[in-house]
């Protein structure tokens, strides 16, 4: 085989790879809430979605506009949605294999793509309707164009970064902190460098002034990590935990072996998560997917430990701990992996709603988990809203004041009532409670089911 071909398909077969694991299934578990959100956005009108973004979820502005375009031509399912992932997927598998190629050589560079190809990690969000796994393609392409950049120098190659971090910043913008690693490997040409950044950073400045006046509404629902947080990192990078023991030698191994790429991979694997959780100490901004972008580092360094072995050892072990994921990939399949099963909720709603019944959300913003299956709540009239998100400019839009909501519950026989959880457990959210109170002076309960992700209750008029 000649070294053009073989250069060829270090990174087309874990592309390939990735794009088979991403599309198997990816029907299978249901939307959840944050693809929910998704979904009901991507389906406005381009005006509705600009008009959106000054006020909430600026940071996935691109993000949304891309789904639109989805939609436009493919719909909203499940299937359509999820496909920008799958493709991001790939992309990411043969950013890692030819960044592996170009550090080690061929047999290090199919290696890490394909273990970036069947990470758990990466494949959960491969298959998910967030921006998550465009991130990670976006930080693979931009790391790729950087070695790019470095090894041939001149204006367009660094030009091409540039546009690589804007993209990057404009999908996550947690994910400039891969600026931060490339500083490493970037000092031989560090001027250079810092001058593709920063064009890059001015062009972003207007979405992070924006963003940081959205910060509250954004990252409100976070918490500060604790120590579960750190050990269950190297976990969601493993796929399982009885793989970070061999997985932390192979990379301490390749780390120690390939001084270059160790310049390159520990800076990018290490530096986003510990930046994130130490400010989180003060002020939460930590979640394991913000830092997904980071896998392929991890990847790499396994790589090229593997690739110290003899070849018969290097391509058994990697199969190894291929074989090894297999269980969390079951368990990412099953239909309610996700936070929300909210089919079951379509299914509940599908069977015994009548057309003409009230609904009413005990938390405003659960509201949003119509958008997965709109469908579903067509005939139910929502007591409470006065405006849709669409036609307020946010994801949960205005209530009906006090009066409205009496005149309309006056005219309903049966209203479904959606929680957190059942009526006992409820925690108070005072303008939610008031509705619901003055539902139960003339209604009462005559059934309730229990959904992933919350509660479902069916009350008639007395």
């Amino acid at each position: 085989m000649s070294t053009v071909i073989r250069n060829r398909l270090v990174p087309a077969v874990p592309a390939l790879a990735a794009l088979a694991a991403g599309l198997w299934g990816l029907t299978g578990p249901s939307f959840w809430r944050d693809e929910a959100v998704t979904a009901e956005v991507s389906r406005r009108s381009l005006g509705q979605i600009l008009r959106l973004l000054p006020e909430v979820d600026a940071v996935h502005g691109l993000y949304y506009l891309l789904m639109h375009l989805v939609t436009g031509l493919l719909g909203s399912g499940e299937a359509a949605l999820r496909l920008p992932s799958v493709l991001a997927g790939a992309v990411t598998a043969g950013c890692t294999a030819e960044l592996g190629r170009r550090y080690g050589g061929a047999r290090l560079g199919l290696a890490a793509g394909l273990l970036t190809a069947f990470s758990p990690f990466l494949t959960r969000y491969a298959q998910d309707a967030r921006p998550y796994a465009l991130v990670t393609a976006a930080a693979a392409v931009s790391t790729l164009l950087l070695v790019s950049a470095l090894e041939r120098g001149g204006r367009p190659r660094w030009a091409a970064y540039a546009a690589s971090v804007v993209l990057l910043g404009l999908f996550n913008l947690f994910a400039l902190l891969l600026l931060a690693a490339h500083a490493f490997p970037a000092r031989p040409a560090l001027r250079s460098w810092a001058a593709a950044s920063g064009a890059a950073l001015a062009c972003l400045s207007p979405l992070v002034l924006l963003a940081s006046t959205q910060r509250g509404t954004q990252l409100s629902w976070l918490a500060r990590p604790g120590p579960q947080a750190v050990a269950e990192w190297p976990v969601l990078l493993a796929g399982n935990a009885w793989l970070v023991p061999p997985l932390a030698v192979l990379a301490v191994l390749g780390a120690r072996r390939l001084p270059a790429l160790r310049t390159a991979a520990v800076p990018w694997l290490l530096l986003p998560p510990a930046v994130l959780l130490a400010v989180s100490l003060i002020s939460p901004v930590y979640t394991p997917r913000y830092v997904l972008f980071t896998a392929p580092a991890a990847a790499l360094l396994v790589a090229a430990g593997l690739d110290a072995l003899p070849a018969a050892r290097a391509w058994a072990g990697t199969a190894l701990l291929l074989a090894g994921t297999v269980p969390m990939h079951l368990q990412q399949h099953a239909v309610d992996n996700r936070a929300d099963d909210l089919r079951r909720l379509r299914a509940i709603v599908e069977r015994h709603a009548r057309p003409g019944d009230g609904l009413l959300f005990r938390v405003s913003e659960q509201r949003t988990i119509m958008g997965a299956y709109p469908e579903t709540f067509t005939g139910l009239d929502d007591l409470a809203l006065e405006r849709t998100g669409a036609e307020a400019g946010d994801l949960v839009g205005d209530l009906a004041g006090p009066a409205a909501f009496a005149r309309r519950l006056a005219g309903a026989d049966r209203v479904w009532v959606v929680s957190k959880r059942p009526d006992r457990a409820s925690p108070a959210y005072p303008v939610d409670e008031s509705r619901f109170l003055v539902l139960r002076e003339s209604f009462g309960k005559v059934r309730g089911w229990r959904f992933k992700g919350g509660y479902l209750a069916l009350y008639a008029r007395e």
